[in-house]
């Protein structure tokens, strides 16, 4: 082996080339940065129906009223009728997306543009579907049509079946919350709620209350505590799934210093229809922009808007105090 030669290579990486400002990475610096990603798990958005869309808006028919009459009637009269109303509402699609850049001094390192290309894909990717899971809860901060709509501007928080304030009450997950929202939605609509969107936060709430005391005989002299990881809630209507989401967060500001928490009860199909979705004028696709500079660019784009076609079904219990 010839030391010199080796000691010239280890030189020419170690050094920056007059040609280039600053100091090159080299392949194994550059892999930690680029493999960097938190897979966060996007239960909601994977739940939710994907249709395809026409034209540059989506329009579709919510429900508003159902009016329920009595049953009996006396034998010269008629039924009553059940007046249902209904109103027309639209969403333009929202382009959301990420773009990505791969430089000389990347592909310096030793990796090959395709290497790069797919590696830097792969994080653009799973940075619009994380962002796309934030979207269908907490976006839109306003009426702007340019806004993303998201679950909470389409419940009708007038309504107090729909909206439910706890405002920082007793400490802990309560069960009657859950059985108020779901008796709200059978009661009034004669519809089965589906599932239960939760935070992080408040799932450990409910595996804490709803677990109970579990522990396990090692021995006849020891015995540990255990975790119980509570899937579903049995309401009235059969087994609800609790959904967790880093999409809910936990809110610190409203009740300072106490630690509140939401949680929502929705119906995602009602008479076999659905009535949550994302409709799509175009999917996840990736194109390639112009050279700048010493970048090559890209970027992966969609098109989607979240519809609710009824948000009568829909129940969000807030300010629930978990600490």
């Amino acid at each position: 082996m010839d030391i010199k030669q080796t000691l010239e290579n280890v030189e020419k990486a170690m050094w920056t080339p007059a040609y280039i400002q600053g100091a090159i990475l080299t392949r194994e610096n550059l892999d930690a940065f680029i493999n960097r990603l938190t897979f966060k798990e996007t239960p909601i958005r994977d739940r939710l129906p994907r249709k395809t869309g026409a034209g540059l808006a989506a329009s579709w028919n919510v429900l508003t009223a159902m009016w329920v009459g009595t049953s009996a009637f006396a034998e010269w009269l008629t039924p009553t009728e059940d007046a249902t109303t209904y109103a027309r509402r639209s969403a333009i699609y929202k382009e959301l997306g990420k773009t990505k850049s791969i430089t000389d001094r990347m592909l310096a390192a030793g990796k090959s543009f395709i290497e790069l290309e797919g590696e830097l894909t792969e994080v653009a990717l799973r940075e619009v579907i994380q962002d796309e899971e934030q979207l269908i809860i907490t976006w839109d901060t306003g009426v702007s049509v340019l806004q993303f709509d998201w679950l909470r501007k389409n419940i009708d928080i007038l309504s107090a079946i729909n909206f439910y304030d706890d405002n920082n009450n007793a400490l802990g997950f309560r069960t009657d919350l859950i059985e108020t929202a779901i008796e709200g939605i059978v009661r009034t609509y004669a519809q089965r709620p589906t599932a239960i969107f939760v935070g992080y936060g408040m799932k450990r709430a409910i595996n804490l209350s709803l677990m109970g005391d579990v522990r396990v005989n090692l021995d006849n002299t020891n015995e540990v505590g255990t975790w119980v990881d509570v899937g579903f809630y049995q309401s009235m209507i059969g087994k609800l799934p609790f959904v967790a989401s880093f999409a809910i967060a936990s809110d610190v500001v409203t009740f300072a210093p106490n630690v509140v928490e939401d949680f929502y009860v929705v119906t995602e199909k009602s008479q076999g229809q659905d009535t949550l979705y994302m409709e799509d004028l175009y999917g996840m696709w990736k194109s390639m922009l112009d050279r700048t500079g010493a970048a090559i660019k890209f970027m992966v784009t969609e098109a989607t808007v979240f519809v609710c076609r009824a948000s009568e079904f829909q129940v969000r219990v807030a300010n629930i105090r978990l600490s």
